[in-house]
């Protein structure tokens, strides 16, 4: 026989030197794989930790801030308010004990519209006097008391000059009058419109806030004054104001003082804020919402209805808001006149930094572990390639042997046998090789023998074998069936009892953690807490009702139909306080009786009802209405509940009763529930041998009707 020339592509050396390579490579590059995703979830986790604890301590830094600047604020109002105190309590001297010495005329000037004001040449380092046209007729009172009120004039002029924040000081009178410092130039603001010469006071905020019986300093909301004193450049008339009331000692109320803050001044208190963060600003409400003053990034801030709700709503403390398409932190402290300083800062201002630092060392450590991964590959490879040749050859060699005697064998030699040079796995082929010889002669008749009993055996055995992987089909359908029933049930048990337990474990961490908070909302989170632990206990007795099979757990009796509903509509009525519910009842009282468990029973009502009141929204006012009616047909008695709420989709009908279902709908609609009610009410009504059937139609309303045995009272 000739030798055949050596071909790479059909040479078993070869393919065992590649494929040996080939499986030996594999976990170099699966450990590199692994390497590389491992330290990049490394590096991510460790970004996101940093990112955590950067964020907590930035923001715990702004807080920290945002409370200095609270204090300077308070400073400068509680310094703004002790101011008027002072002044109030001057007022209330000179007027309970008037001093005749120190008072002097007023020149007064009388205007064509009829007011009367006091006109000076020298218009600095005085007040001027203004009464309205609608006092001028008899101002003899008035004109007294703005004489004694003059005496206040050295404490206006030195209060201006110790206030840097206000513009105005002034003594107003319920005639319409005033005592005004600086001076007002009344003459020429009635000529430009900008002053009114029948001026009421009380129509003003300005003088109404002062009006309180304890004789506190209060604020108003932003207004616009449109008259100004000489000397005032501010470039916006809006102004909040402080007034207190002036009375006698006997009791006698002659007015108030106040003074005008321009909120030009707290804005340039606001700019003062400074932030690192680009996007970052600070702004000032009261304490109804109303937009005080802020930065330039705050200017369009009150159009935003949800962060004004949020700033009034949080006072004190951080949040986390939706804001211009990202998220972004509130941050909150209240003045002591009840305003509510605020710092909003965008999250990505706080990341962003954290997160190009991170990803450049990452990158950095990468790089270097790939360099070196590369060069231990090469000299891993170099070794591996040495090893698979040695190990090829000790086995290619007897293998071309044992070739070449199997090919003899192919062409009928069997006589032909390999030598026994080794002792191991070869050796041990080799005579195996020689024995096999010895048999195949053997064997080739009796395989022909059999062959023909083999076929007609597949034959029956494939039928068999058919009909078994068929059965295996089915059963393996509904093992996979039962798995994803089971997989969706804990996910859902898994989120229904996660959301509530991690609420309440946040309001428990703060109770622990912040013990110095107001009793009220001490309160407050005791009570969610108290709400989603029961949402739990609800949910924990809805699960044992469901796994509960033992038809021995119900204890049955006759009952009335009738009782029993409304058992269930008073639980109703409590449970759904607050809503408008207009009932409308179908049946004879005392005429059908049941024989059921009534706990049970009255859990179908209840789960019915409550779904009815649940799924339907009250329009424009009108009431919730569900109508119940009640009959015998034959020897059952037919119950019926129907609403006129949102209804079930047609695709969806014979889904209601599985566990934990519930339609899209209702969660896009936010309305609460686990899905578990109706499988609830369908277990139990089977335990009484009954039937539930449900009509709905989407938007029109739904009708549940429930069919049970009937029993006559004589029989019992």
């Amino acid at each position: 026989m000739c030798k055949r020339p050596f071909n790479f592509r059909k040479s078993y050396y070869f393919k065992i030197l590649l494929f040996t390579t080939m499986i030996s490579f594999i976990p170099f590059v699966m450990i590199a794989a692994y390497s590389m995703y491992q330290g990049s979830n490394l590096s991510n986790q460790i970004m996101k930790d940093h990112i955590a604890e950067t964020k907590k301590a930035v923001l715990s830094q702004k807080q920290l801030y945002l409370q200095k600047e609270t204090q300077n604020l308070n400073t400068d109002l509680h310094n703004l308010e002790n101011t008027l105190r002072l002044i109030q309590k001057q007022a209330e001297t000179i007027y309970s004990q008037p001093n005749k010495a120190l008072t002097n005329k007023l020149n007064l000037t009388k205007g064509k519209e009829g007011y009367m004001w006091e006109k000076f040449e020298d218009k600095f380092e005085k007040t001027n006097v203004f009464i309205s046209s609608l006092s001028s007729d008899s101002p003899e009172a008035t004109i007294n008391d703005l004489e004694i009120a003059k005496q206040l004039e050295p404490l206006f002029v030195q209060t201006m000059k110790n206030e840097s924040m206000i513009n105005a000081v002034y003594l107003s009178l319920p005639t319409s009058s005033w005592l005004y410092y600086p001076y007002l130039d009344v003459e020429t603001a009635i000529s430009e419109k900008t002053f009114s010469p029948d001026l009421r006071f009380q129509d003003y905020e300005f003088y109404t806030v002062a009006l309180n019986p304890k004789r506190k300093v209060k604020w108003t909301t932003p207004y616009i004054w449109s008259a100004k004193p000489i000397g005032d450049v501010t470039k916006e008339d809006w102004l909040i104001s402080a007034g207190a009331p002036v009375y006698t000692s006997n009791g006698v109320f002659k007015g108030m003082v106040g003074l005008d803050v321009p909120i030009e001044n707290i804005t340039n208190k606001l700019m003062d804020v400074e932030f690192s963060e680009p996007n970052a600003f600070a702004f000032l409400i009261d304490d109804k919402g109303n937009y005080i003053s802020g930065q330039t990034k705050a200017e369009t801030i009150w159009k935003n209805e949800t962060i004004m709700k949020s700033a009034l709503k949080n006072k004190e403390g951080i949040v986390q808001i939706p804001y211009s398409n990202s998220d972004a932190y509130l941050l909150s402290s209240s003045l002591n006149n009840g305003w509510i300083l605020n710092f909003i800062i965008s999250e990505s201002d706080i990341v962003e930094p954290i997160v190009k630092s991170t990803e450049a060392q990452t990158n950095k450590h990468m790089l270097l572990f790939l360099s070196h991964l590369f060069v231990f590959l090469i000299f891993g490879i170099a070794i591996l390639l040495y090893m698979t040749y040695r190990f090829s050859r000790t086995i290619t060699q007897p293998i071309d042997q044992l070739t070449n005697a199997l090919r003899e064998s192919a062409d009928g030699n069997f006589v032909k046998e390999l030598p026994i040079k080794q002792e191991d796995e070869i050796g041990n082929l080799a005579l195996a090789f020689n024995f096999m010889n010895r048999k195949i002669q053997e064997l080739v008749g009796e395989l022909n023998l059999k062959a023909h009993q083999l076929e007609d055996k597949v034959l029956e055995r494939t039928k068999e074998l058919e009909s078994a992987n068929e059965q295996l089909v089915n059963t393996n359908q509904q093992l996979q069936e039962s798995e994803k029933r089971r997989k969706e049930f804990m996910s859902q048990i898994s989120h229904d009892l996660k959301t509530p337990l991690t609420s309440v474990r946040e309001y428990t961490e703060i109770l622990v953690n912040r013990p110095q908070l107001p009793d009220i909302q001490k309160k407050e989170i005791m009570n969610s807490i108290l709400l989603r632990s029961n949402h739990i206990i609800q949910l924990i007795n809805d699960l044992f009702e469901m796994s509960t099979d033992d038809d021995g757990d119900y204890i049955k009796e006759v009952i009335p139909f009738d009782f029993l509903l409304e058992q269930s509509l008073d639980m109703i009525a409590i449970r759904s306080e607050g809503s408008d519910i207009e009932i409308t009842k179908d049946y004879e009282i005392g005429s059908l009786f049941i024989f059921v468990d009534p706990k049970k029973m009255n859990r179908v009502f209840i789960n019915i009802l409550e779904n009815a009141v649940k799924y339907t929204k009250s329009k424009n006012g009108e009431k919730i209405k569900i109508e119940i009616s009640a009959y015998q047909q034959g020897e059952n008695v037919i119950i019926t509940f129907k609403d006129y709420g949102i209804g079930i989709s047609e695709n969806n009908k014979e889904k209601i009763f599985l566990p934990f279902f519930r339609e899209k709908r209702t969660k896009t609609e936010k309305i609460k529930g686990n899905g578990l009610g109706l499988s609830i009410v369908q277990k139990i009504i089977d335990a009484h041998e009954g039937q539930i059937l449900v009509e709905s139609k989407v938007s029109v309303g739904t009708t549940i009707t429930i069919v049970l045995p009937l029993v006559e009272i004589s029989d019992f």
